[in-house]
């Protein structure tokens, strides 16, 4: 047997890797894998943008929606309208669309000196951290939400 550092990897190489973990994945949670395969259980997009009175883009949020949950991946907000509740009205919409949606729930991962507070101020907690996640001191939290209030513990 080998074993070899490669900076890089052909597409081919990359699926021998991944196909005994996805044969491993479907055999052990099917349940799952069968129902994401559905096309009303794919992934959707979740763009808000929030525009001036001229139109300019001054801020949005770039996210999506599977099963039960709202994925947030990039929000940001033009420093000239911070701090008048463009973010939090973004986030709102975003939210409410989940909702639609029949998300129960949102994830956010952001740096500890970016917006962790800001999404705690909307009802977000902390429910992971990676601290010195980029080699500088900085910590990476990993924060959700509750968007509906459900009978049961998921």
């Amino acid at each position: 047997m080998q074993i070899r550092l490669l900076e890089e990897l052909d597409e081919a190489a990359e699926q021998e890797i991944l196909l005994p973990l996805r044969d491993y994945n479907r055999t052990n949670n099917a349940t799952f894998y069968e129902a994401r395969e559905r096309p009303e259980n794919t992934r959707r997009p979740m763009n808000v943008v929030a525009c001036d009175d001229n139109g300019r883009i001054v801020g949005g949020l770039m996210g999506e929606t599977q099963f039960y949950w709202l994925k947030i991946k990039y929000m940001s907000v033009a420093e000239d309208h911070r701090r008048r509740g463009v973010g939090r009205d973004i986030v709102a919409a975003a939210e409410a669309e989940a909702i639609v949606r029949g998300c129960r729930y949102s994830f956010v991962d952001t740096m500890d000196y970016q917006a962790p507070v800001f999404y705690q101020k909307l009802g977000y907690e902390i429910a992971g951290q990676l601290p010195n996640w980029d080699s500088h001191g900085h910590t990476k939290l990993f924060l959700m939400k509750r968007l509906i209030e459900t009978e049961s513990a998921e």
